[in-house]
């Protein structure tokens, strides 16, 4: 689904449109904000709890609490975009009917992801998926390509998911009793926003760490600069898909292991950053093949040198420092590292876009936001588990650093033999380590 809106779309959707859709989809992200970590903090409470074991009355109580919450704040972005808004009022008015459906998608998701029941998961986001994919035909075949209705497609796809996902709640509870318990509801929904409110500050500045400097390019350029360039983070993000199926699956089941978390953090370090490292030759075809299939995009792909090593900061962070920091209820250090790295970003943005006027140096900030990010945090982290990797984080970076040099200023082909000789050494040399890696997630995934 992804591939088909980052690389099939652009084709029949002209650079404006598509800038003012990527638009919509920027805004959206943030609507998590506004539920205050309710959900971040059902499943920091719940996550690795067996469905057995949750009061189900209590639950679908909070459940209603929640939807009314989210239908509350979202009628304010509507009403405001009917009667005061002048500029993407339709964007404004669907950012407040996303409040309620997004969120509402992701408490459902979050409690599905906490009992680890990524069957009812997977079947919820496929849903989602497959009608979107729907939509998105349809659209196009009947030439029908308006960024408004990509959105109410978008909308429509996050509405299934909701309706699939408390289906599978109630399959899931139907043989528990369903009185609804008010009190408890209340008492649960306090408890969960007071521990989820730091995760949700944590994970709103990780967004808004590269949200700030689109933001930027957006307001010094134009919408279709911003377009341009969210098609090539969209590209680096496809990659992320499989990294965020990763890290969802962990989290609970860290919370059920009994290995020693010292050695399991060694091993997904060991099996991932060589991951991470051979998805980066996926540059060299994109790089090739992108300006072919849509030449209107061609001049912002040399970016994808900066943003690919972004995708490395990126997986490497999720995967093991904000998976293990929620799993030893570190969220006050993880939205400290957040928010420290958000106010670098600020300032990197302020420079580089209102004072240098240089949007490559702007591009180029992103990478390194999420290396500081993400260098930090392993200190922090190691730290914590009493291991070091200081020669592997230095290695890391000048690894990375080198394939940002070699593919900017190489050709093509010349750049991606040096990759590849490089890439097959470090293999050859971790090659033991990796194999221990395997064996530890092999026993990783008993739990």
């Amino acid at each position: 689904m992804s591939t088909l809106i980052v690389l099939v779309v652009p084709k029949f959707i002209g650079v404006h449109e598509y800038g003012l859709w990527q638009l919509f989809v920027f805004y959206e992200s943030y609507v998590g904000m506004l539920h205050l970590g309710w959900a971040d903090g059902l499943f920091l409470r719940r996550g690795g709890q067996h469905a057995s074991k949750i009061d189900v009355g209590s639950l679908r109580a909070e459940t209603i609490l929640f939807i009314a919450f989210n239908a509350l704040v979202g009628i304010v972005p509507i009403v405001y975009g009917v009667l005061f808004a002048t500029h993407f009022q339709f964007i404004i008015i669907s950012v407040g009917i996303a409040i309620l459906i997004a969120n509402m998608r992701t408490w459902v998701t979050m409690i599905l992801q906490a009992i680890g029941n990524f069957k009812g998961y997977a079947i919820n986001l496929s849903a989602q998926s497959l009608a979107y994919l729907v939509l998105i035909a349809v659209i196009l075949i009947f030439n029908l390509a308006d960024y408004r209705f990509m959105i109410v497609a978008f909308l429509l796809s996050q509405l299934t998911t909701s309706l699939s996902g408390f289906v599978q709640l109630t399959q899931l509870f139907k043989r528990q009793k369903r009185i609804l318990k008010f009190k408890d509801a209340f008492r649960e929904a306090k408890l969960n926003v007071t521990s989820g409110f730091k995760l949700m500050i944590a994970n709103s500045t990780a967004m808004l760490i590269i949200g700030v400097i689109r933001f930027g390019i957006q307001r010094k350029w134009s919408v279709d600069v911003f377009g341009k360039v969210s098609l090539v983070l969209s590209i680096a993000n496809l990659i992320m898909i499989f990294i965020n199926a990763i890290s969802l699956v962990l989290f609970p089941t860290l919370r059920r292991t009994k290995q020693v978390v010292d050695s399991v953090y060694v091993g997904i370090r060991n099996v991932l950053m060589p991951f991470l490292y051979l998805t980066m030759i996926l540059y060299f075809p994109l790089r090739f093949i992108i300006p072919l299939w849509l030449p209107q995009y061609a001049d912002m792909m040399k970016f994808a040198t900066i943003l690919m090593p972004m995708m490395v900061y990126q997986g490497k962070f999720e995967i093991l420092s904000n998976t293990f920091m929620k799993n030893f209820r570190m969220e006050a250090t993880l939205m400290f590292i957040n928010v420290t790295t958000l106010v670098l970003s600020v300032v990197l943005t302020g420079l580089t876009v209102y004072v240098v006027h240089n949007i490559s140096l702007a591009i180029f900030s992103i990478a390194f936001v999420m290396g500081f990010r993400s260098v930090v945090a392993e200190i922090i982290l190691s730290r914590r588990i009493g291991v070091k990797f200081v020669s592997e984080v230095i290695f890391e970076n000048v690894f990375i650093l080198g394939f940002m040099l070699i593919s900017w200023n190489l050709p093509l082909l010349m750049s991606l033999g040096i990759y590849l000789v490089t890439i097959f050494g470090y293999l050859t040399y971790k090659r033991r380590d990796f194999m221990r890696g395997i064996t530890i997630l092999k026993e990783l995934s008993k739990y």
